[in-house]
């Protein structure tokens, strides 16, 4: 090969490196201005990654319109922004968790809605792993008057609930009187959960509160809860 190509061939290549170069540039700039959206957020992850609009809102299954609209939204339903982690595998749940201010919404609202999702995320994954059956159970029977604090979650076969925000025994003072009684455990660790029964005939369960809880704290908070079911913690009572 002649010279002649070389210097054309090493040019080419010079040009090309450095445009690609200056395009990461102005792509890290303008996220960095615009960090402040859960949105621009994903914007910069769908960007980096070279995914077109159109095969980004294939993937989550919303109109390449929504796709753009989800760039400049600070809000997003939880069940939205699950499949988006799944499409571009990232946990934009742990970013929000880590700054509060990537969401314009109440700072209490935004971290339920990150308890929750971490939730359904963690919670059948430890069960499973512990060998026991990780179908949760949700919703509120027509039976029960909307305003009586009841448990948002449960798994059905081991009578374990799961409280958002607060434990139900908390929830739940002054609306049942005598009628519910609680015992609390606390483990050595400090996690904790309530065994609670009605006075009149209903089997007991045990109620966790739901809040954003690391996984190695999720997997001990669940030990401690099986362990007082099974009876292997009666020394935690408190």
């Amino acid at each position: 090969m002649s010279d002649e190509p070389k210097i054309f061939i090493h040019g080419f290549l010079a040009r090309y490196f450095f445009s690609s170069y200056l395009c990461s540039r102005i792509l890290n700039f303008k996220y960095m201005e615009n960090k402040k959206t859960i949105g621009s957020l994903i914007e910069y992850e769908v960007r980096k990654q070279q995914i077109s609009i159109k095969d980004f809102a294939e993937m989550i299954h919303v109109t390449r319109a929504n796709a753009y609209n989800i760039f400049k939204r600070s809000v997003l339903d939880v069940q939205l922004l699950g499949r988006i982690c799944k499409a571009l595998k990232r946990n934009f749940f742990e970013d929000i968790s880590k700054d509060l201010h990537l969401v314009d919404e109440d700072e209490e609202e935004t971290k339920r809605k990150l308890a929750i999702a971490q939730f359904h995320e963690v919670v059948p994954k430890i069960v499973d792993g512990m060998g026991k059956d990780n179908v949760i159970a949700f919703g509120r029977s027509s039976e029960f008057p909307e305003d009586l604090p009841l448990p948002d979650y449960m798994l059905v076969e081991y009578g374990i609930t799961f409280s958002i925000g607060d434990f139900h025994h908390n929830k739940s003072l002054g609306h049942y009187g005598p009628f519910l009684i609680s015992t609390k455990y606390e483990s050595p660790d400090g996690f904790i959960v309530y065994k609670e029964r009605f006075t009149f005939g209903y089997n007991d369960w045990i109620d966790i509160k739901l809040d954003y809880k690391t996984e190695d704290e999720w997997k001990k908070t669940l030990d401690l809860a099986f362990g007082v079911r099974e009876g292997r913690y009666e020394c935690f009572r408190k």
